[in-house]
């Protein structure tokens, strides 16, 4: 189910936030699901966390670094730290940050990282001034991957039907990276077909999945 998650070294902060966003999203007929985990000791397995758990909105503590969680010492990196991290890999990714601090100078600096920056108390004031905007986020990220999805099906069958122009062929290279749906090579049309047809049912499988989802937002 999609999932917005919240990162948070305090416990009792994250499960205030999390009971607000899951309040707001009832009254928005939405059954988005919301999760609340302590940081990660790697940065780098967040990439795992939000594939697995069908991450579609990232909700970011500035202060990461406060708290111990979990018999593990206190990360050491901040949330403006943490996003600059996910976007390597995640240019397009929803992620907000919700922060006592936010004029925080490292998060003014990474302003154009994030969806928005939210003061903590402010959410806490008017939680529904500010869930839609996780909600909105939510379905663009999910409509996204359907349209990108539909326009890696109609690329991979023009290439594998012969057409070889390198424009298509660098937009398909960027669809492959973006999606994660590597073919084996572009220069044999048999192999091009071969390849599609042994992933097609794959991705009309995962199309299915992502739509059912937002038709469900």
């Amino acid at each position: 189910m999609a999932t917005i998650a919240i990162i948070d070294d305090n416990k009792d902060q994250s499960g205030t936030v999390r009971t607000n966003i899951e309040i707001a999203l009832s009254e928005l007929k939405s059954d988005l699901k919301v999760l609340a985990s302590v940081p990660f000791t790697d940065p780098n397995d967040y990439f795992d966390f939000i594939e697995q758990n069908e991450i579609c909105v990232l909700i970011l503590d500035e202060m990461l670094n406060d708290q111990a969680n979990d018999g593990n010492a206190p990360v050491d990196y901040k949330g403006s730290d943490l996003v600059t991290a996910i976007r390597t890999k995640l240019p397009d990714f929803p992620i907000f940050a919700l922060t006592v601090i936010p004029t925080d100078g490292d998060l003014k600096e990474k302003y154009s990282q994030y969806e928005d920056i939210i003061s903590r108390k402010e959410f806490y004031d008017d939680s529904n001034k500010y869930v839609p905007k996780f909600w909105r986020a939510a379905k663009n990220y999910l409509k996204e991957n359907i349209d990108e999805l539909s326009d890696f099906n109609v690329l991979t069958m023009e290439i594998s039907g012969g057409n070889k122009d390198p424009e298509l062929i660098k937009k398909l290279q960027a669809l492959q990276v973006k999606l994660e749906l590597p073919f084996s090579g572009f220069d044999d049309r048999n192999a091009w077909l071969n390849e599609y047809e042994s992933q097609i049912n794959s991705l009309e499988k995962l199309n299915k999945i992502i739509k059912s989802k937002l038709e469900k937002k």
